[in-house]
């Protein structure tokens, strides 16, 4: 059926004109919902437009009574409300005068006419370096501007060394009455004060100061009963006086296996002294050990016209010899030389070429002699290794080390009983030990059965001198009483353990690559 008013052939005519297809007639449900879509009655869009018009008149009428014309609420009343609390405010917030000695040298934030920060009030500030400081932290957390801290720093530079700050030291920082500061002071030492005050022109000049010492020539005498620790300690000496001892003896004697009970020992020290307060040795002038081991005797002497003194026994020859006794001030020999050992790790015959000290980690290792470092590294096995080049074909070697001392690197020279790293266990370790080997002209040798060679003696032109000065050091150190036991001095910076030992208990077959 074709609707009314439809000719398929006037469809087709018509797309055959155009050259395209014609949408044709619509159908009658499609002009429905056309009609269905258009408003109803006149125009509703006017009306619309209308009624929006009268409620944007009304909200503007509204806020032009609350704004404008109601006397609480308009703007200028509100405005004149706040001027009047504002000033009651001020009346009664009026800052009063500080009272006098208020927070005396304190950082203040309140700001001059002139934009910068007002002066802090005059005072003293006293204080104590914790760990983490820097001078320029100190100045800044004590109220100084970076302007004041700046100055401060720029007088101090040419006189203190900053990376000498510690722990413990003690300042104080001083403002004048004008607010500036004063003046600066840092206990260094006992006996080192660093100070900065203002001069006549009011620039900050700094100076270092050094309390007067004297040293006096001492004798200390002592036997042997537990550790050459506690007999010091007895002859009311500090423990600190241990260290020197195995210092001048280190080529001849190893304290942790030569000492014995009823060993006797005799020194002549220097003490320096601030008025009566002891501050510290000098050399060890004198001094003889005599037990089971043998009797060993040293003197130090500096010939004119030398930049050091060294340590000869009686006759004049060096103590000084091809390597030290032992690598370490206190240490016990956990494994020796063997060629043909059973690897305690590996669990196979494997030659131990060198000899074992057990001790704590971190003990200090010493260089055994004077030489050049030609490695310094981890080494597999071996852990964290160095090597050091000796005159006459030596090279030693130091294993297992925790750490390397610090500022030291390969074709550098050390000097014999400098600290070149610190015992540990890495590598193939069962324990914390050194494992110390030497080699001559490529092959490895024991160190406990070399036979080491001493260095130069006392030249011909200053033996006269040295045995003036043995004959009076040698009748003093006679004369010297031996004390047994004793309850010593109170030294609350003891550095090695009671024992003696230095070992802390330490002690396994350790591994060795």
């Amino acid at each position: 059926m074709v609707e009314e008013g439809f000719s398929p052939r006037a469809m087709v005519d018509s797309r055959t004109r155009s050259g395209k297809k014609s949408a044709g007639p619509r159908s009658s449900r499609g002009r429905s919902r056309d009609r269905a879509l258009l408003p109803k009655g006149g125009a509703p869009a006017q009306k619309g437009t209308v009624r929006l018009a009268l409620v944007l008149v009304a909200l503007v009428f509204i806020n032009c009574y609350v704004f404008l014309w109601r006397d609480h609420t308009s703007v200028p009343a509100v405005m004149k409300q706040a001027q009047a609390m504002g000033n009651d405010e001020a009346a009664t917030t009026a800052p009063t005068p500080a009272a006098a000695g208020d927070d005396p040298g304190g950082a203040t934030d309140e700001v001059a006419a002139d934009g910068e920060l007002a002066p802090a009030p005059s005072g003293v500030i006293d204080g104590e370096v914790a760990k983490g400081d820097t001078v320029g932290k100190i100045l800044r957390s004590n109220g100084l501007s970076a302007a004041e801290a700046d100055e401060l720093l720029r007088a101090l530079s040419g006189v203190f060394d900053f990376k000498t700050l510690r722990p413990g030291q003690r300042f104080r920082i001083e403002r004048g009455p004008d607010g500036r500061v004063a003046s600066f002071e840092l206990v260094v030492s006992k006996i080192i004060t660093v100070r900065a005050h203002r001069d006549d022109r009011g620039e900050l000049i700094a100076v270092e100061d050094q309390a007067e010492t004297h040293l006096e020539v001492e004798e200390v005498g002592g036997k042997i009963t537990s550790s050459l620790y506690m007999a010091v300690k007895g002859a009311g000496e500090r423990t600190s006086l241990v260290a020197f001892f195995v210092d001048v003896f280190a080529y001849d004697l190893d304290f942790y296996n030569d000492t014995h009970e009823g060993d006797v020992f005799r020194v002549l020290v220097e003490k320096e002294y601030k008025g009566t307060e002891f501050l510290r040795y000098g050399h060890i002038l004198a001094a003889e050990y005599a037990g089971k081991a043998g009797t060993f005797q040293a003197f130090w002497y500096q010939p004119a016209g030398t930049k050091k003194g060294r340590y000869f026994d009686a006759k004049g020859q060096s103590l000084e010899k091809t390597l030290l006794k032992t690598p370490l001030k206190y240490a016990r020999v956990s494994s020796k030389f063997n060629p043909h050992r059973m690897h305690p790790i590996l669990h196979k015959v494997r030659g131990h070429f060198g000899v074992d000290y057990a001790a704590p980690v971190g003990t200090p290792v010493w260089a055994a002699a004077s030489g050049t470092i030609v490695k310094r590294a981890p080494s597999g096995g071996a852990g964290n290794l160095v090597e050091i080049k000796h005159d006459g074909g030596l090279v030693t070697q130091y294993m297992h080390l925790s750490k390397f001392a610090p500022g030291q690197k390969v074709g550098q020279r050390v000097e014999a009983k400098t600290v070149i790293g610190y015992v540990g266990t890495t590598g193939l370790s069962t324990g914390p030990h050194l494992h110390f080997g030497v080699k001559k002209n490529g092959a490895h040798i024991d160190p406990l059965t070399m036979a080491p060679q001493r260095a130069a003696g006392i030249a011909k032109k200053d033996a006269a001198g040295f045995r003036a000065a043995v004959a009076e050091r040698q009748g003093r150190m006679n004369a010297i009483s031996i004390r047994e036991g004793g309850a010593g001095v109170d030294d609350d910076k003891d550095e090695i353990p009671d024992d003696g030992s230095g070992v802390g208990g330490v002690g396994t077959d350790d591994a060795d690559p």
